[in-house]
């Protein structure tokens, strides 16, 4: 590796007192960082072995290749994502040893929890016996004999904090606030990594455990627990008395309500049927609060279209698609032609259908210590491959007219013939928001001509 002149120390971030004006001075610098003297042979020497061990380091976690010249530096997938979340490079490598194509969600736990991030998470004298207690109630185990390890101590924290358990003293709650403020970007960049590898499963599950982090409840939870003031106890509230009953002032209402979107179905922003709903078990300040959040959950309606060239058309077409098929064969009409082993554009439409009064984009997420924005995650899979072809995050969204579009890139597959792919719309925020719709593709067979002008498209755009 070359030497360094002292007016690179600045890029590297070690910045010397060259001009230490006395002996006091020139002994500090020199004890700090080992050296025997000050002079710039010794420095240069110095911080050439400082990047040497350090590039090393880079590149056994994945995060950059050096030549075969040992003098250009690539940076890889892993380095970039670890520098866009200011992640460690010991985080990025434990996801390229650990994550798997089909993780659970207990398996991200752990992995989660043992990013270096939270190794500085304080595990004080005799807490190893407050993890064991708090370890004991909450549903997936840990190792005992690991409980003063502060990545066991995140694992049974985040647990609670899905568990809703009250904390044994404000040290575990500080604690719990510190931990889930670095568990959303290290979860984003699960995220990155899992899609970069087209792990279908594990990149659904990622964003399942991100939703949980910041609702601090279990997945398989009822999400109509999001309400504020609604209780486990209070679920018979949703259920009408007796299957296929239909009570009184809900006339279209045929069974249990399950979900958030079948509430905002049925209340129809109407405060009384919410009330008459819940009768008087819950107070009416507890019921203004429930409808309030209610009306301002934000429920997304979605149209998709296609554009890309097809051979014999003198531009670029753009066609609908229909994602609404309610079961039942397709007709021929439903799928769309493409052309084999050729890129085209999916034009993703969002539109916000209710109007909320709110001025701000932020989630309902009174147990989250921070202020979050309602985003979207959209990710187009192979159901079949179990593979992810493409994911774009949307910005959240406004009640309106217009809406928002997203652009997606996709490739089609090199085999002609049909071919179903997914299209989930993905809250990072709220459970029970998600959405999935088919993309029915009848692939043809290649076509140079709408190559060929697809490619002249695409340098005209770089142009």
């Amino acid at each position: 590796m070359e030497a360094f002149t002292p007016l690179q120390l600045f890029v590297l971030g070690a910045r010397l007192e060259l001009n230490a004006t006395s002996e006091v001075e020139i002994r500090l610098v020199n004890g700090f960082y080992e050296l025997d003297n000050t002079e710039h042979a010794t420095i240069n020497k110095y911080l050439s072995s400082l990047v040497e061990r350090s590039l090393m380091e880079l590149e056994a976690s994945y995060c950059l290749e050096i030549g075969e010249d040992n003098r250009s530096i690539s940076p890889l997938t892993l380095g970039r994502v670890a520098s866009y979340y200011y992640l460690k490079h010991t985080t990025v490598r434990g996801f390229c040893d650990t994550m798997r194509p089909e993780c659970s969600v207990p398996d991200l736990l752990e992995i989660l929890s043992n990013a270096s991030e939270f190794e500085e998470l304080p595990v004080r004298h005799n807490e190893d016996q407050t993890n064991l207690d708090l370890a004991e109630r909450v549903p997936l185990q840990v190792s005992r004999l690991t409980l003063d390890s502060a990545h066991t101590k995140t694992n049974i924290l985040l647990q609670a904090h899905f568990s809703r358990l009250d904390m044994p003293s404000s040290d575990y709650s500080t604690d719990t606030k510190s931990v889930l403020d670095q568990a959303v970007r290290v979860l984003q960049a699960m995220l990155d990594v899992s899609a970069d590898q087209g792990w279908l499963v594990t990149t659904l599950n990622v964003v399942q455990l991100l939703q949980m982090v910041i609702q601090a409840r279990w997945a398989d939870q009822s999400s109509l627990l999001t309400l504020p003031h609604v209780q486990q106890h209070h679920l018979y509230l949703f259920r009408p008395h007796g299957a296929g009953a239909r009570p009184k002032g809900f006339p279209g209402l045929r069974g249990p309500v399950e979900t958030l979107p079948e509430l905002v179905e049925i209340c129809g922003g109407r405060r009384e049927v919410l009330d008459t709903l819940l009768g008087s078990e819950l107070d009416q300040g507890c019921r203004e609060q429930i409808f309030q959040v209610l009306v301002e959950l934000p429920l997304v309606e979605v149209s998709v279209e296609v554009s890309g060239w097809m051979e014999g058309e003198s531009s670029s077409v753009s066609r609908p698609l229909n994602i609404y098929h309610r079961g039942g064969l397709r007709p021929d009409s439903e799928w769309v032609t493409i052309h084999a082993d050729q890129e085209y554009v999916l034009n993703v439409h969002l539109r916000q259908m209710n109007k909320s009064q709110k001025r701000d984009s932020k989630a309902h997420a009174p147990r989250f210590p921070k202020p979050k924005d309602a985003g979207w995650i959209l990710v187009v899979g192979d159901t079949d491959a179990r593979e992810v072809l493409a994911l774009k995050r949307v910005s959240p969204l406004r009640g309106g007219s217009h809406g928002t579009r997203a652009q997606i890139s996709l490739f089609t597959p090199s085999t002609p013939g049909r071919v179903i792919y997914t299209l989930y719309l993905l809250s990072d925020a709220y459970q029970g928001l998600d959405q999935q719709y088919d993309l029915c593709f009848d692939v043809l067979p290649p076509s140079v001509e709408a190559q060929v002008n697809s490619e002249l498209r695409d340098l005209d755009l770089d142009s």
